[in-house]
């Protein structure tokens, strides 16, 4: 039986699972569902209590919701990604994966307070996120250097997908503007066949 990927083809956080899946040459173990989050769906709220994508349900049966924990089990089912050091190194390589994923959430989260009637939005909070992507953009650059160019890690797989949605998303948002850096380094890692393949589509 093989694995069910509750999918959307614009989420980026199912994109780190895609190309995830991709990285490690699993993605004949997983049929996609390509889901509608907001529909209420009874077996995907049954993968996910919480009514988000992405959620795995495994060949065993097991729901595993959310791209962090369902690329943790990925990992276990074959392929290779760079593993986190040991050390200093590790919390070192974690922020950088938490910036990322934390940039990704406050893009979402300016994505979704900007489709609010313009009466019910709060430009203060668009205001706030849109300060807090910038501030981790920069962060990014400071450590671009240490983002590996060939095999990736999570670290590198999260960056990614955060700079691919804010290109998807907000293409009027230069966010290469004064970060030389990681725009080098994301102009390489964008052309890798996981990254090509599972560009996001409105």
């Amino acid at each position: 039986m093989k694995m069910k990927l509750f999918s959307s083809k614009t989420s980026p956080f199912v994109r780190k699972v895609r190309v995830t899946l991709l990285e490690l040459g699993l993605e004949g173990l997983v049929e996609e569902v390509f889901t509608d989050w907001s529909a209420d769906e009874p077996a995907f709220l049954a993968a996910n209590p919480l009514g988000q994508v992405p959620a795995l349900i495994t060949d065993k049966g097991d729901a595993l919701p959310g791209s962090d924990l369902i690329i943790e089990y990925l990992q276990t089912r074959g392929g290779t990604l760079t593993s986190l050091p040991r050390g200093s190194a590790r919390w070192a390589k974690l922020k950088r994966l938490n910036l990322a994923d934390g940039l990704t959430e406050a893009a979402v989260s300016v994505l979704l307070e900007s489709r609010r009637p313009a009466s019910e939005q709060s430009p203060a909070w668009i205001t706030r996120k849109q300060a807090a992507i910038a501030r981790s953009l920069d962060a990014l650059e400071q450590e671009a250097s240490e983002l590996l160019p060939e095999v990736p890690s999570v670290v590198e797989i999260a960056v990614a997908c955060a700079l691919g949605y804010l290109d998807f998303r907000f293409g009027t948002f230069d966010w290469r503007q004064g970060r030389p850096a990681l725009a080098a380094w994301y102009a390489v890692f964008a052309e890798r066949p996981s990254m090509v393949n599972t560009a996001p589509m409105a």
